[in-house]
């Protein structure tokens, strides 16, 4: 039987083969029509000069990515050592339960004297 992360595991796989299979797909596809597209495109204008390329709008982005990731990475890293105390407690694997010893009560070979209320 699989345990919980290598469930997760798993089916982060999956979806990485499924897009891995959609994609070659799209890219050829895009690219087929990349072609027939480039016949009716005009040359970059000169006014656009100072605009920048789409390869460097991507990159950049990219590398923005991959920033954001590490710091979110290194922040998630710092709480879970922060939060250290309660996480050892809470992934600890639990203790055996121990067999509860249940004392049967010794019936007295007196009962106890009852009071009796007086009205006044």
């Amino acid at each position: 039987m699989m345990d919980t992360m290598t469930r997760f595991t798993k089916l982060q796989d999956d979806w990485f083969d499924m897009m891995k299979r959609v994609e070659q797909p799209v890219v050829r596809t895009t690219g087929q029509l990349a072609e027939r597209m480039a016949r009716y495109t005009p040359p970059r204008p000169a006014f656009m000069e100072t605009v920048p390329r789409m390869t460097e709008v991507v990159d950049n982005g990219l590398k923005f990515r991959k920033r954001m990731v590490d710091e979110q990475a290194m922040f998630a890293r710092h709480m879970i050592k922060a939060m250290g105390p309660v996480l050892t407690k809470l992934d600890a694997a639990p203790a055996p339960k121990k067999a509860e010893h249940t004392t049967a009560r010794k019936a007295s070979a007196r009962p106890a004297p009852r009071r009796q209320m007086h009205a006044a």
